[in-house]
């Protein structure tokens, strides 16, 4: 592994390191047998934890590897991969806690080697990337910071990429707000002016993502189209990334049900015009 972890073969299926056992019946057990009361002084089972589904996170430091709730995560070049500890314990470990099994990592998300696991000192099960074992950094208190990166020199985010099918392309549509954008099925898309372009996240989560559904990068756009500033994408907290024009993230509206439709402009919410001369 070099300074950065390079992206790499993407992951087929989801990735789950679990400490999980396989449990199946004795041999020549009847179907009609119940499952024997547990005797005296036998633990009951414990359920498997859930495992921690990772995502990609847009950071100032690029597209990296980030915990369920965005938090940016490293690897350390003081260990030394693939032989199975960690050089970071004690003090460092309160520091740069470790990432901890069982974890899943979306398929999208291509990963510089396989996920793997570690027995740390203290019993716990630290995940590993390419035989170097992953960290996250008490000094990212929110998604996007990567505060950590370069630290001492020899702390290091872990890049990822994301592969997506080839994106739909988009198409302009006449509307009664005159000539707009639309997402490649004709229905108009909007912008919020609670969102703060640039910033890497959406303002509009939980129920108001179900009434104004972000546009799904990647998406092309139609040949000469003349739009206020560069495409981009976010990461949304699901993983999901949602294509932005000059910083802004786009939605459509579910209510409107045809191309041509309008009915979610207004208040905080806008259409994407464009030049009509052009078309």
């Amino acid at each position: 592994m070099r300074h950065y972890l390079p992206a790499v073969a993407l992951a087929a299926a989801l990735t789950l390191v679990s400490g999980c056992g396989i449990f199946s019946s004795g041999a020549g057990a009847s179907p009609a047998q119940s499952t024997p009361p547990a005797m005296a002084g036998q633990a009951p089972a414990v359920a498997a934890p859930a495992a921690t589904i990772l995502r990609a996170q847009q950071t100032g430091a690029g597209s990296v590897l980030a915990t369920a709730t965005g938090l940016t995560l490293y690897y350390y070049t003081g260990d030394q991969p693939g032989n199975g500890a960690s050089a970071c314990t004690g003090s460092c470990a309160v520091t740069w806690p470790p990432l901890l099994a069982p974890v899943q990592v979306p398929s999208v998300i291509k990963l510089a080697g396989p996920v793997g696991q570690i027995t740390r000192t203290d019993g716990l099960t630290q995940i590993t990337i390419d035989g170097y074992p992953i960290y996250r950094y008490t000094g990212d208190t929110a998604p996007g910071q990567a505060n950590g990166n370069n630290v001492g020199g020899q702390w290091h985010v872990v890049h990822v990429r994301t592969s997506h099918a080839k994106g739909g392309l988009m198409r302009v549509e006449n509307t009664p707000a005159g000539v707009v954008l639309a997402n490649p099925h004709g229905l108009t898309v909007y912008w919020f002016t609670a969102d703060h372009p640039g910033s890497g996240v959406s303002a509009c989560t939980g129920g108001c993502a179900a009434t104004w559904l972000p546009v799904v990068a990647p998406v092309r756009m139609p040949p000469g189209v003349k739009l206020a500033g560069p495409v981009g994408y976010i990461v949304r907290p699901d993983g999901t990334r949602q294509v932005t024009i000059d910083g802004y993230p786009i939605y459509r509206y579910v209510g409107d049900q045809r191309p041509g439709q309008v009915n979610g402009l207004g208040g905080h919410w806008r259409v994407i015009h464009l030049p009509a001369a052009h078309y």
